[in-house]
């Protein structure tokens, strides 16, 4: 029921008169026969040349008429699930994204969209062959209603035996498109890390014993204990047909007085329907892999019927930005509900999420009144000992005042905040954490590995949701709503940061001469050229990547940056040069720069230094303080 819905959403008209077509052809290979049969028996018949000759043409047009539906129908349903899966993708919450993990999204978008086309194709194949019996079984009945329920009986009871085995077939294939993404991931695993096994004899031979091998061999018993099962029943199948015809002609005839025109003619009429019957039962596995992969997609809760066509309104990007984050705290926890939950609007998640286990602590409804004491977190020897830092006011000097927190809850779908976590709760607690960053500020981001910084950047950036506090932009409370627009006023180069080969999404005119500009500044033209927004190449080093992630957060000009660990590829020059130059340059421009670093030498250029450890904020240090840290 779920893959004929499927079917219909790809496209049902397209789909139906593909069906129709079948059907209608299946229904003119029932009387061709039946022309056939009577012309055997009953000698020339008048108009007998004429009517075989528009029937058997009546057969061919509408078998072609199917078969160009199927041909649209098949390469639209690839077309439809790729793009509708992208849009998914884009829509979907990070943290949802990151828990699926890469392997699960490439084996759907390669292998599992593959078998929904396969299974897409042979679905009019599948009602030109059923309309095909079913007209053969109701000539049976005009034949003899002996023969008829004989028939019947027989094909139902091969129809029960066959699907008592076809699904023990289903389970097996279910279990071997888990073990695919198992092997995938080894596949990856196998490209990743290739320099590390070349140089290791015991290791590769492990990885390829323990890891690739067992997963194959693995899939390959599921595959072959499913594909027995189906040849089982297709064997089972013919049998069946084999008995039915040798009942109804060895045996029926003891004890009934059947014609003997009856008894050809059922032999023929069988005979023939047995290749339609075999074509059914040959393509039951791409149905049922098709039903797995359809299944498998939507357990990745990427529903391929629920996308919005509509894209989100972004609103103008505000140049010059101050930003505040008011008792703001995140939990990763590997066990979330998946996204996106239904109610909501599509790819976002509640501000903060629902359903958190029971007994937490009651939660102050207007984020922490004075003197209340933060969360302790689990991972720190004494917790949080005191109440964070007050953040410390703008120097003399600055006339620019911060903008005071609204005094209405965080945000959530029903107005009111979930209660925080216990500090025992399994996962990864950040926060809380409050500040007031203006514009033309420098802040670093430091702490040990583990500590939460990454984390910290994908809060800040909007791609991560908070669970508790409060957000502003501009004075502007943050919620669902507005997410996507605040999110535009960022431009980041994490860690794991992908770089494009062209300039996505500017429309100037003298591109090609700006990013020429650019990469002179970066000392990247000997290496890289472009043309019409086409990087020549991006297989480069490391450091020189990420100097190329740089140029195009150049061309960006968001109001507030982020690098992430930006410098740590970077040779000595080129790192003085960017914290020296590049970050005061944009800090002179009035962006709020913010910085993930451990180069402690350059930590006094900071206007404001927020420590984490294991996602608390150990100490919050300014311009003046930096130098003691």
């Amino acid at each position: 029921m779920e893959f004929l819905r499927f079917l219909l959403a790809i496209s049902w008209k397209h789909i139906t008169i593909a069906i129709v077509a079948g059907l209608v052809s299946g229904v003119g290979n029932a009387l061709l026969i039946s022309l056939i049969n009577r012309e055997v028996h009953e000698g020339h018949a008048i108009n007998a040349l004429r009517n075989f000759s528009i029937l058997a043409i009546f057969v061919i047009v509408t078998s072609i008429i199917s078969q160009f539906m199927l041909i649209f129908l098949s390469q639209n349903a690839i077309y439809e699930l790729r793009l509708k899966l992208s849009k998914n993708i884009l829509s979907s919450p990070l943290e949802h994204l990151e828990r699926l993990k890469e392997n699960r999204l490439l084996v759907s978008f390669t292998d599992d969209v593959h078998t929904l086309t396969h299974a897409v194709a042979s679905v009019p194949n599948i009602c030109v062959d059923l309309a095909t019996v079913v007209g053969c079984f109701v000539y049976f009945a005009w034949l003899s209603n002996a023969l008829f329920v004989l028939t019947i009986a027989s094909t139902v009871s091969a129809i029960w035996f066959v699907q008592t085995i076809l699904n023990k077939a289903e389970r097996l294939f279910f279990k071997s498109r888990e073990e695919e993404d198992i092997l995938f991931k080894h596949f990856q695993a196998l490209m990743g890390g290739i320099k590390e096994l070349k140089l290791n004899q015991s290791k590769r031979q492990a990885f390829m014993e323990r890891e690739l091998q067992s997963s194959a061999v693995q899939l390959r018993q599921l595959n072959t204990k499913a594909m027995k099962r189906f040849a089982i029943a297709n064997g089972f199948g013919q049998l069946s047909q084999f008995l039915s015809l040798g009942f109804i002609l060895f045996i029926l005839p003891l004890f009934l007085d059947i014609p003997l025109t009856m008894l050809a003619a059922y032999v023929l009429i069988g005979t023939f329907i047995a290749l339609p019957m075999q074509n059914m039962l040959n393509r039951i596995p791409e149905l049922v892999r098709g039903n797995i992969a359809l299944r498998k997609i939507e357990r990745m809760k990427l529903s391929l019927s629920s996308l919005s066509e509509a894209d989100t309104l972004v609103l103008s990007i505000s140049p010059s930005c101050q930003l505040q984050f008011q008792a703001v705290t995140y939990l990763y926890h590997p066990e979330l509900p998946p996204f996106p939950p239904e109610g909501f609007p599509e790819g976002h998640p509640p501000f903060p999420p629902e359903g958190f286990p029971e007994g937490h602590p009651p939660f102050p409804p207007e984020g922490f009144p004075e003197g209340h004491p933060p969360f302790p977190h689990n991972g720190l020897s004494q917790g949080f000992a005191n109440s964070l830092p007050a953040l410390a006011p703008e120097s003399p000097s600055s006339e620019r005042k911060p903008i005071p927190f609204p005094s209405h809850p965080p945000y959530s779908q029903k107005g009111n905040p979930p209660p925080p976590p216990r500090a025992d709760e399994k996962g990864f607690l950040l926060g809380p954490i409050s500040f007031s960053w203006q514009p033309g500020e420098l802040i670093f981001i430091i702490g040990g590995n583990g500590s939460g910084k990454s984390t910290l950047a994908k809060l800040i950036t909007g791609l991560y949701p908070p669970l508790s506090g409060a957000i502003y932009l501009n004075g502007k409370r943050i919620t669902q709503d507005n997410v996507e627009w605040y999110r535009q006023h960022f431009s980041a180069i994490f860690y794991d940061f992908y770089l494009f080969d062209s300039f996505l999404g500017f429309d100037r005119p003298n591109l090609d001469q700006e990013v020429e500009n650019y990469l002179m500044q970066l000392q990247l033209a000997h290496k890289v050229t472009v043309k019409n927004g086409v990087l020549s190449t991006t297989e480069l080093s490391q450091g020189q990547r990420k100097r190329l992630a740089l140029l195009t957060a150049y061309l960006e000009d968001r109001p507030i940056y982020v690098f992430d660990e930006w410098a740590a590829d970077q040779e000595p020059r080129f790192r003085e040069l960017f914290y020296k130059q590049i970050l005061l340059q944009l800090k002179e421009r009035g962006k709020i720069v913010i910085v993930i670093s451990h180069d402690e030498r350059y930590f006094h250029l900071a206007d404001h230094i927020i420590k984490l450890d294991y996602g608390a904020v150990e100490s919050e240090q300014t311009a003046q303080q930096s130098g003691s840290l």
